[in-house]
């Protein structure tokens, strides 16, 4: 506001001086309405206002059209990325790309920096483009660490062939972290004594060089032992799957509702062990037992409209075997409403 009175003063004044060189010396026959000059500036001046405010309103709204769209960080991304939605094998597969991602961006660094040492010394500006592949391999690898430590979590009691797999390969890009944060540990070095105008010491080079080729090659062993993850995870499903559907019924029901109530029993017991998104050894052969009862139960008591329902009984039960935790959550939902009323229990006298 004080800024606004000070404008106005000053176009008023401005006009004042005009009116006074324009009169020159002689003596006026009218008095100046001073007032209405005065009225004047300030409906000009604000006149003048709105206009400046409408033209920096259309700046700075086409600024907000024209900025870009921010694009997220390797960390937003993998934040982003909600492991619990995804079936076992897509996690498996989401991490043997992640891995050869790591692996393709660590050799490159590697590559680069022993390019960049091979005469000997290294420039200011070789050092920013070696940090940059530096930053990109540190990045790729603790994104396959983090999606090895998720299948560690949800699937760490079940899959016990594919955790020994994934276990060396964990070492592996821990051994690929140490080379990359070796040659980073040694550019900063590098950059101080450029910034003190110091020569390199061939041992500082020789060291860079060492720290790229021992993480290279480790990158290399890792796209072998990497091949085998998802093949073998395939192999262990299976066996997992045809394990838990050879389970035999102990306890089947004796009539039509004792049969609706076990293939109930079922689902809630399924719906349970799923609360947290991961299944252990204990929760999935209570579900297979279970599941085998009531499949039992429906096929000798349940009739043609029930029986059909014990092949869904065995589907599930082997969905949650092969770690299809989403389909499993959707196919529990269409097994109940199928099964209809849910019987009370009776009460104990």
């Amino acid at each position: 506001m004080k800024t606004e009175r000070n404008v106005i003063m000053t176009v008023v004044t401005s006009l004042l001086i005009i009116v006074t060189l324009a009169c020159g010396g002689a003596t006026p026959t009218t008095t100046p309405d001073t007032q209405a000059t005065v009225a004047a500036a300030i409906a000009a001046t604000s006149t003048a206002q709105v206009g400046l405010q409408a033209t920096i309103d259309a700046a700075v709204e086409a600024t907000s059209v024209a900025a870009p769209t921010p694009t997220p960080s390797s960390e937003e991304t993998v934040e982003s990325v909600t492991t619990t939605e995804m079936t076992e094998e897509e996690l498996a597969a989401l991490i043997d790309e992640a891995v050869a991602e790591a692996s393709a961006a660590t050799q490159e660094c590697s590559t680069v920096t022993t390019e960049a040492a091979a005469d000997g010394t290294v420039t200011q500006e070789e050092v920013d483009a070696v940090t940059v592949y530096v930053t990109d391999a540190e990045e790729a690898i603790a994104y396959a660490e983090e999606l090895i430590y998720a299948y560690y979590d949800l699937y760490g009691e079940l899959a016990t062939e594919t955790i020994v797999l994934l276990q060396a390969i964990e070492q592996d890009l821990a051994a690929m972290a140490e080379g990359t944060a070796e040659v980073n540990a040694i550019l900063q070095e590098i950059i101080m004594a450029l910034e003190q105008g110091l020569a390199l010491a061939e041992e500082t080079i020789t060291q860079l060089e060492t720290a790229a080729q021992t993480a290279s090659a480790k990158a290399a062993e890792i796209q072998g032992r990497n091949q085998n993850v998802v093949q073998n995870l395939q192999a262990e499903l299976e066996s997992r799957a045809a394990a838990v559907l050879s389970v035999q019924p102990n306890n089947i029901p004796t009539d039509r509702q004792a049969a609706l109530q076990s293939a109930f029993d079922y689902v809630d017991a399924a719906r349970q062990a799923l609360d947290d998104d991961r299944i252990s050894q204990t929760e999935l052969a209570n579900i297979a037992q279970l599941g085998a009862n009531a499949s039992a139960g429906l096929n000798a008591h349940g009739g043609p409209q029930l029986q059909r329902l014990s092949g869904s009984i065995s589907d599930i039960t082997g969905q949650i075997a092969r770690g299809q935790t989403p389909q499993v959550k959707a196919s529990l939902g269409n097994l109940e409403a199928s099964l209809g009323t849910r019987p009370s229990r009776p009460s104990r006298p």
